[in-house]
Order: C-alpha cells, then sequence, then structure tokens
C-alpha cells in the first residue's frame, strides 16, 4: 500500500494522482455514508480542496473552525472542542466507508491522527505467491469434519439405559436402572395426543419436536425478515418519493432554477460599519447615508472580494447532483450579481438570512418566522408573528451561547410573478445553514411537511419551518421543528 501526501506540485504529486485524488474526494461525498451529513462532508472537502490548492499549513482548529463551522475568528479551539470532534467523527465515517461502500476503491483518502492535512494512499491488493497461496490451502479434513454415528432411536415400551450410554464418554457412574412407568397420555400442542411411556417421550419424542420447531424457525425467519425489509423498504420508497417530488418541483427540467448563494463579505463589512445594509443600497454596492469617509476602505476592501460560506458550496453540490434532468437549467450566482428581475421568474433558492443575502427583504412580509440580525452586539433574536399553542414569541442566539444551540428558517415562496417557486434558507450560524440543508435532503424530514404541502393538482403550497439545531460533541447535530406553517389558500 503506498501513500501519498497531497501537495499541490509535480514534483511531490504527480497530474495522474491529483487527478485520482479529486475523483477519490467526489466519490466519497457522493456516498450514501457522507451524503446525510453536510458538516462532515464540508469538512473533507474544506481540507481536501485547501491542500490540493497548495495551503496545507493554514490546515488549523482556528481555521478550520472558522470556515467549516461558522466560529468566529477570536473562538478558543481549547473551550470548543469541535473541530477535533469533528475530525475523529470524520476519520470514523471515512472507515464505514471503505468498509461498506468503498471497499473496491483502489485510491483512497485517509485524515491521520495528528493532522488534519489529507494523504492519498494507493490501497492495490498485494500479490500473492505461490509459497504464500500454498502455505494458506486449507486442510480439507480440517474444513470438513467427519460424520458421527447417529445414536439409535428409543423404542417404546423399553428401557432407556441403552440411549443413555450411548451419550456417554469415559467411565459411567453406576446408576439405578430406569423401569417403564405406566403409560401416560401428553398432549404436545399443535400435534395429535401421545401415548406411551413418559420416560421414552422425554428423550426421543422432545428430540424430535426440538428439530421440528428449530425446522419451523429456519423456515419461518426468511419470511418474516422478508416482510419486515419489504415494509421499511415501502417506507423508504414513501420518503423518497415525497422528497423527489419537492426537488424536481424545484429543479423542473422546463425551468431555469438560479441558487444565489451568500454574501459573507457583506456580513464582514457590516460587523465593521456596525450597521445593517438595506437591500437598495446594497444594489449600489453597500455604500450609504450612515457610511462615513472612514469605511469608505471597507467598502473597497470587501467589495472588491467575493466571499461565501461553506454551506452555500455543499448546497451548490448536492443541488448540482440533482440537476441531471436539465444540468443546464441550474445556475450558481453570487448574491451581489443578482439583479430585481432575475426574481421574477423561474426559480430561485436563497442561501443565507437577510444580513448576509439581503434579497430576503423582498419576501419578509410573507414570513410569520424572522430571523433578525443585531448590529450593535452581533446576536440575532428569532420573532414569531402569531405563536400557536406551544410555540414562543421570541428566541434568543449568540454565538457565546456554551450550549451551542442555533436556528434555521426554509421558507418556500411563490417567485415575484407567481409562475415559479422561491426556496429561503438560513441559520444563525454556518452550522443552523447546514440543518437546514440537512433538513431538505432528508426524505424522512421532508415525507411530514410535502403530505401537508402537496396539492391535488401536483403543487406545492407555500411553507415556511423554524428549526432549533444543537450541535453535540461528537460533532453531529440535532435537530428539531419549533414551528410550523403551510398555507392551502
Amino acid at each position: 500500500m503506498e501513500t501519498v501526501a497531497i501537495k499541490p506540485d509535480e514534483r511531490s504529486l504527480s497530474a495522474a494522482h491529483r487527478d485520482h485524488f479529486m475523483e477519490a474526494m467526489s466519490r466519497i461525498l457522493a456516498s450514501r455514508t457522507f451524503s446525510k451529513s453536510a458538516r462532515l462532508s464540508a469538512f473533507l472537502r474544506y481540507v481536501c480542496m485547501t491542500t490540493a490548492e497548495g495551503s496545507e499549513k493554514i490546515l488549523c482548529e482556528q481555521n478550520i473552525g472558522t470556515a467549516v463551522f461558522g466560529r468566529p475568528d477570536h473562538f478558543n479551539p481549547s473551550d470548543d472542542t469541535i473541530v477535533r470532534s469533528s475530525a475523529r467523527l470524520l476519520r470514523q465515517r471515512l472507515a464505514t466507508y471503505y468498509e461498506e461502500e468503498g471497499r473496491q476503491d483502489r485510491f483512497r483518502i485517509s485524515i491521520p491522527r495528528g493532522s488534519y492535512v489529507p494523504v492519498f494512499v494507493d490501497a492495490a491488493p498485494p500479490r500473492f505467491t505461490p509459497e504464500y497461496q500454498a502455505d494458506a490451502r486449507p486442510d480439507p479434513a480440517a474444513v470438513v469434519p467427519p460424520l458421527e454415528k447417529p445414536a439409535p432411536p428409543a423404542v417404546p415400551g423399553e428401557p432407556t439405559e441403552a440411549i443413555a450410554e450411548t451419550r456417554q464418554t469415559g467411565p459411567i457412574a453406576q446408576a439405578a436402572p430406569i423401569t417403564p412407568t405406566e403409560p401416560a397420555t401428553t398432549t404436545i400442542p399443535g400435534s395429535a395426543p401421545w401415548s406411551g411411556p413418559a420416560s421414552t417421550f422425554s428423550l426421543s419424542t422432545s428430540i424430535a419436536l426440538v428439530r421440528r420447531h428449530w425446522l419451523f424457525a429456519v423456515l419461518a425467519l426468511p419470511i418474516l425478515a422478508g416482510l419486515i425489509f419489504l415494509q421499511l423498504r415501502g417506507v423508504g420508497v414513501a420518503h423518497a418519493d415525497a422528497s423527489d417530488r419537492f426537488w424536481a418541483t424545484i429543479l423542473s427540467a422546463d425551468t431555469d432554477t438560479s441558487l444565489i448563494v451568500a454574501d459573507n463579505g457583506l456580513v464582514m463589512y457590516q460587523s465593521e460599519v456596525r450597521r445593517q445594509v438595506e437591500l437598495s443600497d446594497y444594489n449600489t454596492n453597500y455604500p450609504g447615508d450612515a457610511d462615513t469617509a472612514g469605511t469608505a476602505r471597507s467598502v473597497a476592501h470587501y467589495g472588491a472580494r467575493r466571499y461565501t460560506a461553506m454551506s452555500s458550496v455543499t448546497l451548490a453540490s448536492e443541488l448540482g447532483k440533482r440537476a441531471r434532468a436539465a444540468p443546464q437549467r441550474f445556475h450558481v450566482r453570487f448574491a451581489r450579481d443578482v439583479h430585481l428581475a432575475d426574481l421574477k421568474h423561474g426559480n430561485a433558492i436563497l442561501v443565507g438570512v437577510e444580513n448576509s443575502n439581503p434579497w430576503w427583504a423582498l419576501y419578509r412580509k410573507q414570513f410569520n418566522f424572522h430571523i433578525d440580525w443585531n448590529p450593535l452586539s452581533g446576536d440575532y433574536a428569532i420573532r414569531n408573528d402569531r405563536p400557536r399553542q406551544g410555540e414562543q414569541a421570541d428566541y434568543a442566539f449568540s454565538g457565546r451561547d456554551p450550549s451551542r444551540r442555533g436556528y434555521a428558517l426554509i421558507g418556500l415562496k411563490r417567485n415575484l410573478s407567481g409562475d415559479g417557486y422561491t426556496l429561503l434558507l438560513g441559520g444563525t450560524t454556518s452550522a443552523g445553514t447546514d440543518a437546514a440543508i440537512e433538513y431538505l435532503m432528508s426524505p424522512a424530514s421532508m415525507a411530514p411537511l410535502m403530505k401537508r404541502a402537496l396539492r391535488p393538482d401536483g403543487s406545492i403550497a407555500d411553507f415556511e419551518v423554524l428549526l432549533q439545531c444543537v450541535l453535540q460533541a461528537n460533532g453531529s447535530t440535532d435537530i428539531q421543528v419549533l414551528g410550523l406553517r403551510v398555507n392551502q389558500s
């Protein structure tokens, strides 16, 4: 097995190795093992792409926590171990992939312990020498044990000492002879009454009964397993059909769909000037009346750069795989490049809440739930305009919350002309947006929602879902639905 460290230059890694490396990464990310974990997929993609670009020296907890998990630049890895725990989970998930789906993969990716830089492994099996094959040849006598001579069957009316003796080996203790008792009648459930010596029934007939029941179990188990499999498969197919119906509508083969990714440069700029940029200002590269000459440098700095979150990249990758029917109709666009006319026709998917994707403002009045950013504190307020029983009117989020609780919002609305759909999703952090993506990509999550939102004519009613996500120590996320609205009117 050959291990090759990934380096960007030709001297360390050949072009062929680089191609195999990228193919191996794509195969892993498209697998069932990784498709349900947007966070681990983003983690793997980030470390692989960063290394392939020749920037593996920046792969540390601080940078990974900021780029992949949405942690602030000043977060302390000693207090927040999300990167280490997720790396451990990523190594376990890679091991599971190569034990199952990827067991035939020759070229493999590994994340060694104590490092976040991936290594490239050529897992070609070793060639076996004739000597090895001869040594490894099994002994036929050891494989097939000799058959034992069966014991003679019991005969009703005869003493059973002979039967007992056929089971003994070595010295036999002196025992009192067993004498036949009066015939007794014993009823076996599901069979005819047995009439004969009780001692004879207790040996020969009970053995036959056990064999009979074992035979029944051997025959019944596959049938039972098949019924369970068909039932579970039916549930899985129903869930998959609901999810497929939803994405077939959003990624229609006869309609253009634009994925509009978040503008994280805007988030940095707003944090620096301590104000939220309105949509009208954003259209003019976000200067406004509140800006001063001192912030002009910030406008030039962030306006000239294009940053987006890994969650946007993850979603673009997932939707690219689902847009097979008409890939030419699926487009990825940066929020700063969009114009109002682009949202009037066709389908659109907006990633990020309003402070990272101001186009949300066009749909604000259609939402019951809102995620509002406070530019002074940097915190978020989650508002519920019309709370129902069991719901709260307000939820608060702070990046300093030790419980690692976050929120996400998903909404499906008609586009500005009413002839298509706009799907909006975003969270209080990248982890929240990842939770929204995970919810949308899960057939089990989408099935009950689609059951309520799907109309008899095949169209989908407007809906919105408020999620709470809690990051666990092992890197997984617990997702809970806090509120759901479906507008069938």
